[in-house]
């Protein structure tokens, strides 16, 4: 599946996240598996569970807002991360 700046996410159910200090971490029951996630990772699963359904381009405009990161670095950043969160089964693309 192709992932483009329309593309909505949203997370999986089955899992906890906490934050402690400047990290996420995230536990997925479903698959018994255990995630820490960076400042920029728990700031972009934070909007995911605040918002619950977000296409790619409204996080990165989220994410420029919030940090000092040019566009391009943004993106690429960006869509690693959704990708990698995609195979480890911790969100969903909406139809």
């Amino acid at each position: 599946m192709s992932i483009i700046a329309d593309t909505k996410i949203q997370l999986v159910p089955n899992q906890s996240s906490s934050v402690l200090g400047k990290e996420t971490i995230l536990l997925n029951y479903e698959l018994g598996n255990y995630y820490e996630l960076n400042e920029v990772g728990g700031f972009i699963w934070s909007l995911l569970q605040d918002e619950k359904t977000m296409s790619i381009s409204e996080i990165q405009e989220r994410m420029l807002d919030e940090f000092d990161v040019e566009p391009s670095v943004c993106h690429e950043e960006l869509m690693l991360f959704v990708e990698n969160l995609l195979k480890e089964k911790l969100i969903e693309v909406v139809a």
